[in-house]
């Protein structure tokens, strides 16, 4: 009796010890995929591989997680199309190692792909038709769960812009024939009635008026509903400037069968700014800056500004009204009055001007102005002294698919200035002022942190003599924009005194060319550094005339980006150093890239 007890004890501590022994840290071993990417998915959705490192406290528990991870390891086959696929697993050495069979079979392809439209549990075809194509669908493709999804979501998103407002996924039935080896895919869709804009109802609003959020709609009550219309207007709404947020829905259900009310909530933020500072350049000098603006003066959205700087040789005011929707959508009218006194080492000018333009933005990447401006201007100090009466029409033309103002990383951009110009008290004479610049951005690597940025300007001055031209109005290279390394506004034709050299006098030129290339590289977050070559003069023919001098620079700048923009530090050289004129380097600190 007691031999069978000690049998019966023994048996079951044995069993004690099989099922209820601790585990340590136990070593998964996949079987059945050679492929690397479909290994990766399958360790990133398995808990053994997970959780391996921290196993339960008995191989029952171990057990019991290996077979829930089946499951999972099963989902992961399926969203690559193995549809067939099949895991099982052994655990082996007392818990120390846990083996995994898979058994992937063939993907499995799309073999047919249909969609049946309902409204009203009746099956209708809509207005606009939606192909596989649209829905980047290929028949014979592997059949991933991922194409189906995004599939239906391009759906949806295609019927909105056909009008239906209310489409959605009834249902969807996927078939995995185990016969054919292949997947066929019914999805139904409620498109709901096709949708019209309704009225508009407008809460929010305190100084702005009514009739300038209607002026920003991109629709017509009664228009066919888009929603892509409905963005431009919450995206002109933002760019005005005078609200905190913006908030434009449709309502949760039509009336009257298919028409689509819409309502706007809006918080208006601080419409009145100001602004002050001070600066310092080296060839003005110290000098204050000082900007005052409202953004809604009558509450339509025209903006009324007035800002000023003041330096030791230059005084500089500009009074601005601007009328934004001037008669149509993306047309503004602009008032301002301009007041320039400035002392350079070519002239000394004072100048005082009116102009009206009209700015148009034709389209997402174009925008194009014309106008009228008396400019009434004393020239002094140059080799063409006097006061000039002039009448000018300028026309600017902009098109850019640049990917951002003050620092581009990716494509292009073209100006083009023609300002005729018109001396209307004897003498007479006639001019025009054009120019023409063109940048162009090349990114040389996936994350845009280095980019080859090329930027060319090319100017030419028709019409009357170099010297009829008043001096302001002539061209003038060596800035921090127009070969850097030279003294301020000094490339081009000098006049040197006979007797001394080291006096001179900048002339001024008729056309222009200056080439820039830069080699921008981003470093971190915030820092790059920038490598720049230059080349140009200004010559006092119409035409640039390049088998005549040419003046070339170099340089290193160095960028610190901030959400404004990079802040810019440039020190360029000149290669061609003029005597008495230039000096070895010159530095420059702006705002934004030098293009």
């Amino acid at each position: 009796m007691r031999q069978k007890n000690n049998t019966l004890h023994l048996f079951w501590g044995l069993l004690f010890l099989l099922l209820f022994s601790f585990c340590d840290a136990y070593e998964v071993i996949i079987r059945g995929i050679d492929d690397v990417a479909t290994l990766k998915l399958i360790e990133s959705s398995s808990q053994l591989e997970k959780l391996k490192d921290s196993p339960p406290a008995t191989l029952i528990g171990l057990n019991r997680r290996a077979e829930g991870d089946m499951v999972n390891i099963i989902e992961a086959l399926h969203s690559l199309a193995y549809y067939h696929a099949k895991a099982n697993f052994d655990i082996m050495n007392n818990g120390s190692k846990v083996i995994v069979h898979i058994e992937t079979g063939p993907i499995y392809p799309l073999a047919q792909f249909t969609i049946r439209y309902w409204q009203k549990d009746v099956e209708i075809q809509p207005e606009c038709t939606v192909t596989l194509q649209d829905l980047k669908v290929v028949i014979g493709d592997p059949a991933l769960p991922e194409t189906i999804i995004t599939a239906e979501d391009i759906l949806l998103d295609k019927l909105n812009l056909c009008g239906y407002a209310f489409a959605v996924i009834k249902k969807r039935e996927t078939f995995a024939n185990q016969a054919e080896k292949n997947v066929i895919v019914v999805i139904d869709v409620d498109i709901g009635p096709l949708t019209y804009f309704g009225p508009l109802k407008i809460i929010g609003l305190e100084r702005v008026k009514e009739e300038y959020i209607h002026k920003k709609l991109g629709w017509q009550e009664g228009e066919l509903y888009d929603p892509r219309k409905v963005e431009k207007t919450q995206e002109a709404l933002e760019m005005a400037g005078l609200f905190k947020s913006i908030n434009l829905t449709h309502a949760e259900e039509p009336v009257d069968g298919n028409i689509l009310p819409l309502d706007v909530t809006l918080l208006e933020g601080k419409q009145r700014s100001i602004g002050y500072g001070i600066s310092y350049t080296s060839e003005f000098g110290p000098g204050v800056m000082g900007e005052w603006e409202d953004r809604n003066t009558l509450g339509l959205g025209q903006k009324f500004s007035i800002k000023g700087n003041i330096f030791a040789k230059l005084q500089e005011g500009t009074i601005t009204y601007l009328i934004p929707d001037y008669q149509k959508q993306n047309q503004n009218f602009i008032w301002q009055v301009d007041y320039n006194h400035e002392q350079t080492k070519s002239f000394t000018e004072s100048a005082l001007s009116l102009s009206a333009t009209i700015e148009e933005k034709l389209n997402e990447h174009t925008r194009f102005s014309y106008g009228l401006m008396y400019k009434l201007l004393r020239s002094s100090r140059s080799n063409h002294n006097g006061t000039f009466d002039l009448i000018k029409v300028p026309l600017q033309f902009r098109w850019s698919n640049a990917n951002n103002l003050l620092d581009p990383s990716e494509g292009a951009a073209v100006q083009l200035k023609v300002i005729p110009s018109f001396q209307f008290i004897h003498p007479m004479f006639v001019y025009s002022i054009n120019t023409l610049t063109g940048s162009y951005y090349i990114p040389l690597s996936k994350d845009h942190r280095t980019v080859f940025a090329h930027k060319i300007m090319l100017g030419s001055i028709f019409g009357s003599s170099a010297y009829d031209i008043p001096p302001p109005e002539r061209f003038y290279a060596g800035s921090e924009n127009a070969m850097r390394g030279y003294k301020f506004l000094t490339v081009c034709p000098i006049l040197r005194d006979r007797d001394n050299h080291k006096k001179y006098k900048p002339l001024g030129g008729r056309s222009l060319f200056v080439y820039s290339i830069e080699l921008r590289k981003r470093f971190s977050e915030n820092f790059g550094l920038v490598g720049f070559y230059d080349i140009g003069y200004v010559y006092n023919s119409c035409y640039p005339e390049f088998n005549k001098e040419i003046l070339q620079s170099i340089g290193i700048g160095l960028r610190y980006h901030t959400p404004i923009g990079p802040l810019r530090l440039d020190i360029a050289k000149p290669l061609n150093r003029r005597s008495h004129i230039d000096n070895s380097f010159e530095a420059y600190f702006s705002i934004g890239q030098a293009f």
